[in-house]
């Protein structure tokens, strides 16, 4: 594949299935447009069963994005024929902001479990790494911030193409949460924990040794990593490489041996940007649907958001982020720049301990309570986020006896 292939959309994940013989997609569920369980069906205008009629709404907690960069990003995706996404209700759903002032997406009728909420072809997704040159090992969030400035931000005949999508991508002035690599070492090291305060570290050095080696600007690279960590997902493909290895069987009752001939595959992971579905927010305990790749064998798969619970209309659509949808708050904070309140995952992490890990709250150099006063002190900025995490952490660790 040249450069010229590269940015002008040619790693978009319908090519691939055709030029790499891609024929499994990980970790997204999975599903035919043609199964019986997952015929779309929706439910606005209709009650439901029992007695009395139950509302198919919530009350509206947002306002609409109307502007027009939004604009043109829905009008690209629906040229792609993309679904559940417009400009009226019927369409499903629609870009908004809640009371804080907080980008998301949000339903605009009402949804069954099982429904499609929105989808994108696969022909919309922005690659990050160029499968048919085998990895060694798997690449990185830096490294897929590089191939996203030097493919498609950097290069301007992709830049034109892809304006409708990068011109909605947060900037640092805007929908911006730092992530630790964006600290000071001494706010680092604040943080405590072993495992966050290692992957900061080694991520800091990452960004400047790629930005030297590149001859990118590193405040560039570092901004562009900050995008892949938060806005990409990570799936996994088994790629036919078209190279023919003979196998020679076990001798069978008569000592005879037969040879077969197979194709060598190879796993390999990929990190794509998905258009529209990358502005859904996270919940870790209560999300409301699951990101789906359908149809992955066909010429014309789909990256689709299905509703795991009914949603009532108005209501903000969450998914989970993270491998299979689980993230602690390391995660989180490291790949997303936020705390949520809630996360069953970070007792698990503490159960299972380790050297990355403190074993116990008396083993932080300051009390729950102190991080606490602090916080309600007023303490802004990047040491906000450094108390929430140790409140959050201190907060996960089973009653002591």
């Amino acid at each position: 594949m040249t450069n010229m292939m590269r940015a002008s959309g040619i790693l978009l994940l319908a090519h691939l299935a055709q030029q790499s013989g891609v024929c499994a997609f990980a970790p997204f569920a999975m599903s035919s447009s043609s199964s019986s369980k997952r015929k779309v069906k929706t439910n606005q205008g209709k009650a439901a069963g029992g007695f009395g009629k139950k509302e198919d709404a919530v009350p509206v907690s947002h306002s609409r994005d109307e502007s027009q960069t939004t604009q043109n990003l829905i009008n690209f995706l629906l040229q792609w024929k993309s679904k559940g996404l417009g400009v009226d209700a019927e369409a499903g759903t629609e870009i908004g902001y809640d009371e804080n002032g907080f980008r998301g997406l949000y339903a605009t009728k009402a949804f069954k479990k099982g429904d499609i909420i929105c989808k994108i072809p696969s022909d919309c997704a922005l690659a990050l790494a160029d499968p048919s040159v085998a990895a060694t090992e798997e690449m990185s969030e830096v490294d897929g911030a590089v191939n996203y400035l030097q493919w498609y931000a950097m290069n301007p005949q992709a830049r034109q193409m892809w304006s409708p999508y990068i011109d909605t991508l947060p900037t640092r002035e805007a929908n911006f949460d730092p992530t630790p690599d964006f600290y000071t070492d001494e706010e680092i090291a604040q943080l405590e924990f072993p495992m966050i305060v290692k992957k900061a570290l080694e991520r800091k050095e990452q960004i400047a040794e790629l930005a030297q080696k590149t001859n990118l600007p590193f405040d560039e690279v570092q901004f562009a990593t900050w995008l892949v960590s938060s806005r990409s997902f990570s799936i996994k493909i088994t790629i036919d490489d078209g190279d023919l290895v003979r196998e020679t069987s076990e001798a069978d009752a008569d000592g005879l041996k037969g040879n077969s001939e197979t194709y060598k595959m190879r796993e390999q992971g990929l990190r794509v940007l998905l258009p529209y579905l990358d502005m859904i927010n996270h919940e870790s305990d209560n999300y409301n649907s699951e990101l789906h790749l359908i149809d992955p064998e066909k010429d014309d798969a789909w990256f689709a958001i299905r509703a795991a619970r009914p949603i009532k209309k108005n209501k903000e659509i969450t998914i989970s982020y993270g491998a299979a949808g689980v993230e602690t708050s390391v995660g989180l904070l490291m790949n997303y720049g936020f705390i949520q309140d809630e996360n069953k995952f970070d007792a698990l992490l503490l159960k299972k301990g380790g050297d990355d890990c403190i074993d116990s709250v008396e083993g932080w150099s300051t009390t729950l309570e102190d991080d606490e006063q602090q916080l309600a002190a007023g303490v802004s900025g990047n040491m906000a986020n450094v108390l929430r995490f140790r409140t959050k952490m201190k907060r996960s660790y089973p009653p002591t006896e």
